[in-house]
């Protein structure tokens, strides 16, 4: 192997990526471990990986690739085993089967003795390309969770084979410590989460057990395995979730807190006795792959501007509105991590609480034993709060409550389930709150919906003609080429065949200004209000959906889906 003659810190250096001291100070504590000079510049955070896995390219001459760009291949995941590949830190990405050489992306090209098991297992030449490590890991889980699972599915079936069957109760309970089971639960719920999976569906029919995954908003076939699997999954998870393994009747609910590598994952479970058994459905409520700052939200600037102005008021109610699983508790949950400071006490009263936040103090509802939002918001009220978030306003008690909050000089933050901001208003006064309560405590409303993006590596371009000019609000004219972008048919690997990957927030905020504060007070209708935000310069849902089309962002198919007949 022939390469540069400078030595990997020299090359950092020369590179920009570290400084003499750090150079020095991570010579000194590799005489204090057995760890690679890379490795410890890495986990000490003295640059990035990717700098780290460059210079190494570098100095030993081996191309550097990114595997975020490379497509996979399934029929390479028999060359290595899964053991091996995950103990080697390498993954299989070409194979020439002329000259018998596979391509394989490496984390450290010096570690020969798992290099040489791989040439003596696969019996092939390798040719090596170097790949950061987190890559490596996220690659590895791509290629080999599928195989792992069915693999756990055969052993677990297998090892029923031939057996006496049990009472019902029995066999859930020994179900919850078999190894294959526990194996096969881990490896979906990890998958889950690398597909930035929302809910996860496990559906017991009469001959197979089906399980889906919700990406993007769409239910996916993740696998379907034999119906024999059913009762010890389901008891799998409820072990796990804290929930009645012997009880098979009735609806259960749990909770399941989960780490993956270094994520943190928290799950709502539900369990729905069906004619074949029960259905678990688990929603992954920790929100996945999203920095919680406002600017990951995907706010329209001239939208995140009037955010964050709303989050500055010392008092008064703000609304985030949508459908259930549009992301209105990521909003209020990244609002509140934006106002954190030690001067200030921020209480949240929800349920279930969905996503830990230290440093604000957070109120899990409990019905049976008499914590409603009602008592809790009341007993809150004598906790000295500065910021009260209200998992959602649900009746008249909990809205006047949180109205009398706002008006002794809290700020409050809530949802509510309502397809436009200027709705929101009229549900309250449909509540039974007084109009003259909302127009004073009312400061503005979030309408948020979730819309899929096209997957940046295969949309596909296409001129838009004169329906797509129509229904995007623009005149038809003859010497007009708007390019527009659609999913093609069949996608590709990154975005899972779908031709979409990833979902982006559209929104539509309403400040209430002096005149809607009147139109309330008056008794006016959704759409006066509506009009009137408008013609105040609100940027409707239809105008953010219409300019993520233009942008290429959408498709306008989505827009069309997203677009309630109200906003047409």
């Amino acid at each position: 192997m022939r390469g540069s003659s400078l030595k990997i810190g020299q090359i950092l250096i020369n590179m920009s990526a570290i400084t003499p001291d750090q150079l020095d100070q991570a010579l000194s504590m590799q005489k204090q471990n057995n760890l690679r000079l890379g490795e410890i510049i890495i986990k000490e955070k003295m640059c990035e990986e990717e700098k780290v896995c460059f210079a190494l390219s570098k100095q030993f001459s081996i191309p550097f690739v990114d595997l975020d760009e490379i497509e996979l291949k399934d029929e390479l995941v028999n060359t290595i085993s899964a053991d091996l590949a995950e103990q080697a830190m390498v993954v299989p990405l070409e194979l020439d089967e002329q000259t018998r050489t596979l391509t394989i992306a490496v984390a450290d090209p010096l570690d020969y003795k798992n290099l040489n098991r791989i040439q003596t297992t696969t019996k092939m030449s390798l040719q090596t390309v170097i790949a950061a490590p987190s890559q490596i890991s996220k690659a590895h889980r791509a290629l080999y969770a599928s195989k792992k699972a069915q693999d756990e599915a055969r052993e677990f079936i297998a090892s029923q084979a031939g057996q006496v069957k049990e009472e019902e109760i029995d066999a859930a309970k020994a179900a919850a410590d078999d190894q294959p089971i526990i194996r096969f639960v881990n490896n979906m719920i990890e998958e889950a989460v690398r597909l930035k999976t929302s809910d996860i569906h496990i559906e017991p029919m009469e001959e197979v057990l089906l399980i889906r995954f919700r990406i993007d908003g769409k239910l996916q076939k993740y696998m379907e395995t034999s119906a024999q699997l059913a009762p010890s999954v389901t008891s799998r998870i409820k072990f796990i979730g804290g929930m009645n393994i012997a009880e098979k009747r009735i609806p259960q609910d749990g909770r399941i807190n989960y780490r993956v590598g270094t994520t943190e994952v928290d799950m709502r479970i539900s369990i729905l006795p069906v004619v074949f058994g029960e259905k678990v459905c688990a929603r992954i409520t920790t929100a996945i792959g999203l920095k919680m700052d406002k600017s990951a939200i995907g706010f329209l600037p001239e939208n995140l501007a009037k955010f964050d102005k709303l989050l500055t008021q010392n008092r008064g109610i703000i609304l985030v509105t949508g459908a259930t699983g549009s992301g209105k508790s990521t909003t209020l949950y990244t609002g509140l991590k934006g106002v954190m400071r030690e001067d200030i006490n921020i209480i949240t009263v929800e349920n279930p609480v969905e996503m830990i936040i230290p440093g604000i103090n957070q109120v899990d509802i409990n019905a049976k034993a008499g914590l409603t939002f009602a008592s809790a918001l009341r007993s809150i009220l004598r906790q000295d709060p500065d910021i009260i978030m209200i998992g959602e306003i649900r009746d008249k008690e909990t809205a006047e409550i949180a109205a009398s909050a706002a008006v002794t000089g809290h700020l409050v933050l809530s949802t509510l389930h309502t397809y436009n901001a200027a709705s929101s208003i009229i549900r309250l006064v449909d509540m039974g709150v007084e109009p003259f309560m909302v127009s004073s405590t009312v400061i503005g409303v979030i309408a948020q919906r979730l819309v899929r993006r096209l997957c940046v590596n295969c949309k596909e371009p296409y001129i838009a003609g004169p329906r797509e000019l129509e229904l995007l609000g623009i005149d038809n004219d003859p010497t007009l080429e708007l390019q527009l972008y659609r999913a093609p048919e069949g996608g590709c690997e990154r975005c899972n065949r779908s031709g979409h990957k990833g979902r982006l927030a559209v929104h539509e905020i309403l400040m209430v200004s002096p005149s809607i504060k009147r139109a309330i007070q008056n008794g006016k209708s959704t759409e006066d209000i509506n009009e009137i935000a408008v013609n105040e310069g609100m940027i409707s849902m239809r105008e953010n959906l219409r300019m993520n089309v233009i942008s290429g962002i959408i498709s306008l198919e989505t827009m069309m889906e997203a677009a309630s007949e109200d906003m047409l």
